[in-house]
């Protein structure tokens, strides 16, 4: 590799892993009932991405999708309606780039504090998993246009 070359695979990993954070950004930005995470996700994933998280029990759907499943739609309730606040904390990548497409796997922790309920503490979420992913370069950037979400175990802890 020349030097040209190698400063362009440093910027790409530099954006891909910015854009992989960027998930988790936009998961924890919007807390509780805030359903606006899709502002964050249009700059995350391609417009035909795809989200595998049959391990949580979701079947393959885009992340418009995935985003209603998680945080509801006005009417119906998200299945993260029983949680107050989270946080998604991100691995560093293992990222392999070949020309304008590339590949990732991330490490994930997640919490998520259960809503009281009836004014008692509920049990908290903790989850540990990985991202597999696959980016694309597009006009706009690098883009996640499939996911893969792999459980390693989840954990309810009661609240203190």
């Amino acid at each position: 590799m020349d030097i040209e070359q190698k400063v362009q695979y440093v910027l790409d990993r530099f954006e891909i892993q910015d854009v992989i954070t960027r998930y988790s950004f936009g998961q924890d930005m919007h807390q509780g009932d805030d359903r606006n995470i899709l502002e964050t996700w249009r700059d995350v994933f391609t417009t035909d991405a795809v989200l595998d998280y049959r391990a949580a029990g979701s079947e393959p759907t885009s992340y418009e999708n995935m985003a209603e499943i998680m945080r509801g739609n006005g009417a119906t309730p998200g299945n993260m309606s029983g949680f107050s606040n989270w946080q998604h904390l991100m691995g560093n990548p293992v990222v392999t780039i070949n020309g304008d497409k590339a590949a990732a796997r991330t490490d994930l922790w997640a919490t998520h504090k259960g809503k009281p309920i009836e004014g008692k503490s509920a049990p908290s979420l903790y989850v540990a998993g990985a991202f597999t992913d696959e980016l694309v370069r597009t006009a706009n950037g690098w883009r996640i246009s499939y996911r893969k979400l792999e459980l390693h175990f989840m954990d309810l802890i009661n609240s203190l």
